[in-house]
């Protein structure tokens, strides 16, 4: 398992990656044909059944009135789908991501906004030059699972918060058996590996030990399959139906059980006491 030295180095070149610089800019042909799949068939699909915005949706709820909350964007890049609705909305609100590039649109988007009390900083969040804490919330859409040594996250998490203070997150699972036979086929020619650790059943383990898990959802269990059903040509009104019923069954997912059949998960975690 890497040491935080070790991950800080890791994350140096996952700042090139995200800031495109030449030696990642040309993505393989497996990464090339994940990326189209992601962005094409798997986009469409999320986008028809409101897989995404549903998340969203609970992620406001989970939040409450931030009026009074200082909130952390862990890995905000150039803005997340609720970055600016953060910023907008909290007290205080504080954007990080290792990529220069990307946070100064973030920032400029701020700027142009007039959000005062918001800001988007390019800082590695296991560095020393990160000092900010006392956070109410900390969101972290897509982050956690880029970190190898999990632990070392946690950790930091936990001393970057308040008391019961919350994470509030999303991430890809490798739990299913066809999830993880087909990633353990592309991830030899992964460009990105180095830092996509997705979460299995020791990751829910590990979060236990520091957090209180208050809420969770499943997204993509039963309705993965779904997904080749609504490529197929058959019926849309039948097809939809049918969809749904398997979408409605992922998000009613409250057990670990029933989680590790999903192909992503959405947390709502909250620091233990000491």
């Amino acid at each position: 398992m890497k040491s935080k030295a070790e991950i800080l180095e890791v994350n140096k070149k996952q700042k090139a990656f995200y800031n495109e610089e030449e030696s990642f800019s040309k993505p393989n042909f497996f990464s090339s044909a994940w990326r189209n799949f992601r962005n094409g068939p798997l986009n469409s699909f999320q986008k028809s059944y409101k897989l995404r915005g549903r998340m969203y949706e609970i992620h406001k709820d989970w939040m409450g009135d931030l009026s009074e909350k200082k909130v952390l964007d862990l890995g905000c890049l150039r803005g997340n789908s609720l970055s600016l609705y953060m910023a907008k909305n909290a007290k205080s609100y504080v954007g990080i991501d290792l990529s220069d590039v990307a946070t100064k649109d973030l920032q400029q988007k701020i700027i142009e906004a007039k959000y005062d009390g918001a800001t988007a900083i390019a800082v590695d969040f296991l560095s020393d030059d990160f000092e900010e804490k006392d956070f109410d919330i900390i969101y972290a859409f897509g982050v956690l699972h880029h970190f190898e040594n999990f632990s070392i996250l946690l950790d930091r998490l936990i001393e970057k918060l308040k008391p019961k203070g919350e994470v509030i997150s999303f991430d890809p699972l490798e739990t299913s058996l066809p999830v993880k036979v087909l990633r353990s086929l592309y991830r030899p020619f992964q460009q990105d590996k180095d830092w996509e650790w997705p979460f299995d059943s020791s990751s829910f383990k590990s979060i236990k030990r520091h957090f209180e898990i208050l809420e969770l959802r499943g997204v993509l269990g039963k309705s993965k399959y779904g997904l080749m059903l609504h490529m197929l040509p058959l019926s849309k009104n039948w097809k939809k139906k049918q969809i749904e019923k398997m979408v409605e069954s992922d998000w009613k997912n409250q057990s670990d059980t029933e989680i590790l059949n999903c192909m992503q998960v959405t947390m709502r975690l909250q620091k233990k006491e000491a």
